[in-house]
């Protein structure tokens, strides 16, 4: 393998649905729909395709709710803000890079999430991007594995992609690439070595 594909919430940083919804501050009321609506239904996954701004993601929030703008962006910035760096995958990341490997992410993520992260240093050590909200197309979605297939001109088998979600670990399989499902930072970064016949030298 020769190319790996990281996706960013789970895997690059920090993302735990139940955590942010818990360490929230705000009205009662607004996490009592979080949790019983997940977060904002298709609204979000919208807003992750770049087809609803943050504001109007408040609005329609506020309207549905009833619960004031203010306080639904308030949760929109808290979920932002929470998007703090994996230490162990950015290691990772450049050790990745040091080997020679082609390294580049798939995200599905808002463009005021993204440009919130862009800056950060780990980016620097991505040979191509692929955001949700730029390219207008989701994960699982197959049109999105195709387009980075495409575009940085990757074979399948030559490739391996690691995602925290189920859904998004079938839709690769299904296009013959190779896989790691994230679901654990520590086990993954080791499964992610051992995949790629890297030693594991240290403890994780």
């Amino acid at each position: 393998m020769k190319n790996i594909i990281f996706d960013l919430g789970g895997v690059v940083v920090e993302w735990n649905g139940e955590r942010v919804i818990n360490s929230f501050e705000g009205d009662p009321t607004l996490i009592m729909y979080i949790k019983s609506n997940g977060f904002f239904k298709d609204y979000w996954t919208a807003f992750d395709k770049g087809m609803l701004e943050r504001e109007e993601l408040v609005n329609k929030v506020a309207l549905l709710t009833g619960i004031p703008a203010e306080e639904c962006d308030a949760f929109v910035e808290h979920v932002k803000l929470s998007l703090k760096p994996i230490p162990e995958t950015e290691a990772l990341i450049k050790e990745l890079s040091a080997k020679g490997y082609k390294l580049y992410c798939l995200s599905n993520m808002s463009l005021d999430f993204y440009d919130y992260l862009k800056t950060r240093e780990v980016f620097k050590y991505f040979d191509g991007q692929v955001i949700s909200a730029i390219e207008h197309m989701v994960k699982p979605d197959r049109e999105i594995y195709d387009l980075i297939l495409q575009r940085y001109q990757l074979k399948p088998k030559e490739s391996l992609f690691i995602d925290d979600l189920e859904a998004n670990i079938k839709a690769a399989q299904a296009l013959g690439i190779n896989t790691v499902h994230f679901s654990d930072k520590q086990k993954g970064n080791k499964e992610v070595k051992e995949r790629l016949g890297i030693k594991v030298s240290f403890q994780l």
